[in-house]
């Protein structure tokens, strides 16, 4: 059992003064989360060699909020109305112009193996996390970057996420499903393609659908092999049919020209976006068509472009459907964000953007309230889109799993910090943890305020008993 405690020291550099505050954590259950097997997935060697010493990588972020966070062991992201106020990470020093991140007191920090706990300090300098703190938490490592985003972060060349496991079991390559198989990065054919949306591990199989005709969807569901596998299958080559079943038909034909798709976690929607242009003029219009999960019951909207621009349509991530609101960016630079309710196009919000000049990304997936953008190429970054301040903001990690080649990353149905990551029919990839996890919750008993005339030093210490 892990128990933690933490202490918050204010040094007053003008007159010297010192405000202490000392609190104690609960530990959450995202440490559980990465060492449970998806399936009889584990492997061994990347969980132990690559992740040691796991005190370092598993807890070597620390994160700041604004707001407290609910004190659930299940609450394993920070919500959206929770801000980033400040960061650090485990042996890292902030040598950039970034205002939010701290630096590593190695001098003070210590690791006692006989004892059998860990005493992480952080420095932060008087104009590094200025703002209110009311909640602070251990991360992953790499979750220490800026993460959940601000204004000035500067990039940074570590990844968003990391892989404790590795899989030859791939669910998109056509030569290792036996099917014409795509998703995101691959595009579709009418009628042929299966598109993948979704991956249930627990049930042991992976939801795809298909566009059959304008009027026509089906779902597909095939074997994932995570729990169990016969003896008269080739579970590398070939992903068995579970079950293929044709929807109602629909009341709104599909444009069937463009069309993007994004599964909604929050609520468990598929959500099909669909448009005859490769871009939206202004008072054109395109279809959003909704599948909910359990019983495969559609419903269907026509949409009108209410921006005062072209937005864009192109593209098999060119929207991002997210409780009850549809994202998009315009066709144009500075590439606009729209936050537009869903059956209701008179409500458009336009994104606010904090850090950076255009949004030239793409949207990936969401997390509590979050959508991350990212930009594919040999100079990457990522955003993250908050739904509920409707604000964008930029991090320090420079991309999610891949910075290159635009891969698809789909969500695995109640494991919330795994993703996968796969390539169409180019190439293959793994199972994912998404790093910027909560490992902790600590909330102050009372808020405290850090400002430019203070420095500020957190030791937290976590110990197993």
């Amino acid at each position: 059992m892990l128990k933690g405690k933490m202490t918050i020291e204010l040094t007053d550099v003008n007159t010297g003064e010192k405000e202490t505050i000392e609190e104690e954590n609960m530990v959450t259950n995202a440490l559980a989360e990465i060492f449970r097997p998806l399936g009889h997935l584990m492997n061994a060697d990347s969980i132990y060699n690559n992740n040691n010493m796991y005190y370092q990588k598993f807890l070597g972020g620390l994160l700041l909020f604004d707001n407290p966070i609910e004190e659930d062991a299940n609450q394993l992201f920070a919500p959206a109305n929770t801000n980033l106020v400040g960061c650090a990470v485990y042996n890292t020093q902030n040598n950039t112009t970034g205002k939010m991140r701290g630096g590593y007191n190695q001098t003070e920090s210590e690791f006692n193996a006989k004892q059998r706990y860990m005493k992480f300090v952080y420095d932060f300098s008087t104009s590094q996390a200025n703002g209110t703190i009311s909640c602070v938490a251990l991360t992953h490592q790499q979750g220490g970057y800026t993460s959940y985003g601000s204004s000035d972060a500067v990039l940074q060349s570590q990844s968003m996420v990391i892989t404790p496991f590795s899989s030859t079991l791939h669910y998109v390559y056509p030569s290792c499903t036996g099917a014409s198989t795509g998703d995101q990065y691959s595009g579709y054919t009418l009628g042929t393609t299966e598109l993948l949306f979704l991956l249930d591990t627990d049930n042991d199989m992976a939801y795809y659908f298909k566009i059959k005709s304008a009027n026509t969807i089906s779902i597909v569901r095939r074997r994932l092999y995570l729990k169990s596998v016969s003896i008269f299958e080739n579970p590398y080559s070939q992903k068995a049919l579970i079950d293929e079943t044709e929807l109602d038909q629909l009341s709104i034909s599909l444009s069937t020209n463009y069309i993007s798709f994004n599964f909604d976690t929050k609520n468990n929607y598929l959500y099909i976006c669909s448009s005859a242009n490769y871009y939206t003029a202004p008072n054109g219009t395109y279809q959003i068509t909704r599948i909910r999960l359990r019983d495969y019951a559609i419903s269907q909207w026509t949409m009108t472009n209410t921006a005062n621009e072209n937005i864009n349509t192109n593209g098999m991530r060119f929207a991002f459907c997210y409780d009850g609101f549809i994202y998009l960016r315009g066709y144009n630079s500075p590439y606009e964000t729209y936050k537009v309710e869903i059956g209701n196009s008179a409500n458009i919000t336009k994104i606010k953007r904090s850090g950076m000049s255009s949004n030239d990304c793409i949207p990936v997936f969401a997390i509590d309230g979050r959508i991350y953008y990212q930009y594919f190429s040999n100079s990457p970054h990522l955003y993250i889109l908050n739904t509920e301040t409707d604000e964008m903001l930029k991090t320090e990690n420079y991309c999610i799993y891949a910075a290159n080649n635009s891969p698809a990353y789909t969500p695995v149905l109640n494991h919330p910090l795994h993703m996968y990551c796969s390539y169409g029919s180019w190439s293959t990839g793994p199972f994912f943890i998404v790093a910027n996890y909560l490992g902790t919750i600590n909330n102050l008993s009372e808020p405290v305020t850090k400002t430019a005339d203070k420095t500020m030093k957190i030791t937290y210490t976590i110990q197993e008993q």
